[in-house]
């Protein structure tokens, strides 16, 4: 019994000894940790002296510099501005094009149809009708009828019918020849279109000597100025019809203008001593003026009297 006692007592010691050992040894290892983070922070802080050092530096040289051609401004001749070299970064950043807007379709549109308008007047450059009359600085001021007023250029006005297959491909035929249908609608001239062309003719010579005009401007300005904008229709309600005014579609308003300057010219040539080509040169001329002498003028300005009433 008393060795197991001793015994007891010299294992407590020995590890009494041995925890004492191990604390001592955790001691060290933090000491040595604690020594190896402090050298870390110094360094951290050196270098944020050494940085704020650095912008102080940077910031005194600007000011030097911005004081200095202040100073060199009273001898600009004398000194010379070294030239800045540029940095590696712009050198080296691509040039970046400006990106541009989407472009709308209306304006897409816009950009063609003058694209086709250049390719045609190069393509119809130096024709002109009846080998006389210029198709250049012709204008239609009105721009409800500027496409159904068709210019372009021919020097015979005869394209033999190949626009009465399409419904409305009327508007693509010249205008001088759609006046010269109009004249082949009556009795007299049904059938005969060579002789129609040939009296245009004569009244486009007699036009331009009494205005000094092109003839065929003269001729888009009576059609603009007989070409009514407004009619009347017949509506019936329950078997009482009334009047009532409406719009004029533009191709129609060509039509009209030119079926009563064709009519106008027929009336006055009857039983008169001027010829049909005098008459219409000056059916065209009064028309293109906005005269009331002009047959198709007064009618236009009683269709739209009659439709102002029945609004």
């Amino acid at each position: 019994m008393p060795k197991s006692k001793a015994e007891k007592e010299a294992k407590d010691k020995s590890k009494k000894a041995d925890t004492k050992k191990a604390d001592a040894k955790k001691a060290e290892t933090k000491k040595a940790e604690t020594k190896k983070e402090e050298p870390k922070e110094e360094k951290v802080k050196k270098e944020s002296k050494a940085a704020k050092a650095k912008t102080t530096d940077k910031k005194e040289k600007k000011d030097e510099k911005a004081v200095a051609p202040a100073k060199t401004e009273k001898k600009p001749a004398e000194v010379k501005a070294a030239p800045e070299k540029p940095s590696k970064a712009i050198e080296e950043a691509p040039t970046k094009k400006p990106v541009s807007a989407p472009k709308k379709k209306a304006e897409v549109k816009k950009e063609e149809e003058q694209e086709v308008e250049e390719d045609t007047s190069a393509l119809f450059e130096g024709i002109k009708l009846f080998n006389k009359w210029d198709y250049k600085d012709l204008v239609v001021t009105d721009p409800g009828l500027k496409a159904y007023i068709c210019l372009r250029p021919v020097i015979t006005p005869h394209t033999g019918g190949r626009y009465e297959h399409k419904r409305f491909k009327k508007a693509e035929m010249p205008i001088v020849e759609r006046l010269v249908n109009k004249l082949m609608r009556r009795r007299k001239g049904t059938g005969k279109k060579e002789r129609m062309i040939k009296a245009v003719k004569i009244a486009f010579e007699i036009i331009h000597l009494k205005t000094g005009k092109n003839p065929i401007q003269v001729l888009i300005d009576a059609i603009q100025n007989a070409a009514p904008r407004e009619e009347v229709t017949r509506i019936t309600y329950g078997g009482m019809a009334q009047l009532q005014s409406v719009d004029v579609a533009p191709m129609r308003r060509v039509d009209i203008a030119l079926t009563n300057i064709v009519e106008g010219t027929y009336k006055k040539a009857f039983n008169n001593i001027l010829t049909a080509e005098e008459i219409l040169a000056q059916e065209l001329i009064d028309a293109a003026d906005n005269k009331t002498s002009s047959y198709a003028v007064s009618k236009m300005l009683e269709i739209e009297r009659v439709a102002l009433s029945a609004r």
